[in-house]
């Protein structure tokens, strides 16, 4: 019995253990995402991020523009890219398709971001949620 366990190890062939620490490690990473984590101390204040970074208020001014323009530059960008999906969709280039969509997504990943640091910015405040920004920020509510 001994021989034949050595020989037909099914679970050295699979690497049994490796595979349950990585399932476990994916596991963890998606309650991660999925379950919102209570903060054990209070996050940083926007002052005091001012302060640590040493900026006047004409550079926040400046930064805040920037950002705004490059949300918007990348909102462009979203649409000419998705614009150039509909020509290939037009012409049958499925790959091409698939990649120019993805290419959207980025670029609105990215409209996102530089969004929500100008929202940051806009209101004085670090750690502003999801829905304070989509109120707020881009429906227009008033608080």
């Amino acid at each position: 019995m001994g021989i034949i366990k050595r020989i037909f190890n099914v679970r050295a062939w699979i690497d049994f253990d490796r595979v349950r620490a990585f399932t476990s490690y994916l596991a963890a990473g998606f309650q991660k995402l999925f379950i919102p984590q209570q903060q054990t101390e209070k996050g940083e204040s926007f002052e005091a991020a001012v302060a640590r970074m040493n900026l006047s208020e004409q550079e926040l001014q400046a930064k805040k523009k920037a950002l705004y323009r490059l949300s918007v530059l990348m909102c462009l960008a979203a649409v000419g890219i998705f614009s150039y999906s509909i020509y290939h969709l037009y012409y049958g280039s499925y790959r091409a398709v698939v990649v120019s969509l993805v290419l959207v997504l980025v670029a609105l990943v990215l409209a996102f971001r530089y969004h929500f640091w100008y929202f940051q910015i806009k209101e004085r405040k670090l750690g502003c949620s999801f829905s304070e920004w989509y109120r707020e920020g881009l429906k227009g509510d008033k608080r």
